[in-house]
């Protein structure tokens, strides 16, 4: 016997609990919708979060090829000028 089959038998069949299950149909159809209601926004959440990540890697990856520390300036060396350097 499943587990079902005894909590049925433990409890009383009574005209309370027949109407429970008169619009089963229906019962069945709003669960289904709520299901996929469910999964839809968790896919819409998920894609937002995924988009949002990919927005904010691209702005930093483009922060970073544009950063110059301050107080580091870029200067070409040229090897034939036996010069002394100025920092």
């Amino acid at each position: 016997m499943g587990r079902n089959e005894i909590r049925l038998r433990r409890q009383k069949i009574s005209a309370g609990r027949i109407a429970q299950h008169r619009n089963y149909g229906d019962i069945m159809a709003r669960h289904e919708r709520d299901v996929k209601l469910k999964r839809i926004t968790r896919i819409f959440i998920y894609f937002i979060l995924i988009a949002i990540i990919t927005i904010v890697f691209f702005f930093v990856r483009r922060w970073e090829k544009n950063y110059v520390p301050k107080g580091k300036e870029v200067t070409a060396f040229v090897n034939d000028v036996k010069a002394p350097l100025k920092h």
